[in-house]
């Protein structure tokens, strides 16, 4: 349902969800990154943020 929501608050402007999913998904890895001990995330969050977006 969320995903849906944001589709169709930003329908006529895709830059600035993708730009907005991104900036969520920098935040996501940063706070992952400080709980690991290695500093390296487990997975690549971007297909997890923006991939479904990227798609029309």
């Amino acid at each position: 349902m969320a995903k849906l929501n944001l589709l169709a608050e930003y329908r006529e402007d895709r830059a600035a969800l993708l730009d907005y999913l991104t900036t969520l998904r920098d935040d996501a890895v940063a706070q992952l990154s400080a709980e690991l001990l290695d500093g390296v995330p487990r997975a690549d969050m971007t297909e997890r943020f923006t991939g479904w977006a990227s798609a029309r």
